[in-house]
């Protein structure tokens, strides 16, 4: 199996909502922070209905009275809309990546997760790999399964760091208990060859599944591929085809070859 470990660290996504509770889904994920504290400041509180009113010259203007007065939310928003420049959108701010930088930053230090992580991500792309890795820990160490695997990245690739198997097994597999789908993949491709973890089909095969099931095409042809000869899991052809086949659909440009060289062979 081809080792795949190539790609970069992965920055936050972000989305189109705000709300003022901790539980939300939105571009402020759960940082380490008071959810009640956060939604006591005035100004970002207004900054949040203008935001999910698009308001966003209103919503900028907001964030900034409350990033200015401390407070580590609205920084890290601030950082965000920067970063994004709102294009398309009522008048923002525009692009900016030095006030994103520096609100990220301002954030970060206060103990935000998701600043830290897209810091990291910041230094990452910059090429200052042990900045990024630092950013990387802080953020890693408070739970957060996106920073959890870019963490797992890096020490699988030695960036920032030196080259450890066992280290990337450990952070891939605390964001993997989190269901996150490229840590599950990851964990399950050192089983699988033995790296930093005892070989295991089985625990390959398994991890496999988890990631397959949340549409990772990667795993989704991995685990076809375990179908198809029966390592770590019952030989079963129709399941090998059928993983396969839902990888191809994504894409996956091995498990489309995969599926021409199987024609012959298929109803």
């Amino acid at each position: 199996m081809e080792d795949k470990f190539k790609a970069g660290l992965q920055h936050i996504p972000t989305g189109a909502a705000l709300s003022l509770h901790s539980t939300r889904s939105s571009i402020i994920a759960r940082g380490r922070r008071d959810a009640a504290n956060a939604a006591s400041n005035p100004h970002y509180r207004h900054a949040v209905a203008d935001y999910n009113a698009r308001n966003f010259a209103a919503a900028a203007a907001g964030f900034r009275l409350a990033a200015e007065q401390g407070h580590a939310e609205a920084q890290y928003i601030l950082s965000t809309m920067y970063d994004a420049g709102l294009v398309g959108s009522q008048q923002g701010p525009p692009q900016d990546n030095a006030d994103a930088a520096y609100w990220e930053r301002k954030s970060a230090e206060q103990g935000h997760a998701y600043a830290q992580a897209n810091l990291s991500f910041r230094y990452y792309a910059a090429g200052d790999l042990p900045e990024a890795f630092a950013w990387c820990q802080r953020a890693a160490h408070t739970n957060l399964a996106w920073a959890q695997y870019n963490l797992g990245l890096m020490y699988r690739k030695g960036e920032g760091i030196p080259q450890s198997d066992s280290e990337a097994a450990h952070w891939y597999r605390l964001a993997a208990q989190q269901n996150f789908p490229e840590a599950q993949q990851k964990l399950a491709d050192l089983y699988y060859t033995g790296q930093g973890v005892p070989l295991s089909y089985t625990q390959a095969a398994a991890w496999y599944r988890k990631a397959a099931d949340q549409g990772n095409a990667e795993a989704q042809f991995q685990l076809g591929h375990l179908y198809a000869i029966g390592q770590g899991i019952e030989h079963d052809y129709t399941q090998s085809r059928r993983w396969t086949r839902q990888a191809a659909l994504q894409g996956h440009e091995q498990a489309l070859r995969e599926l021409k060289r199987r024609e012959y062979r298929d109803p």
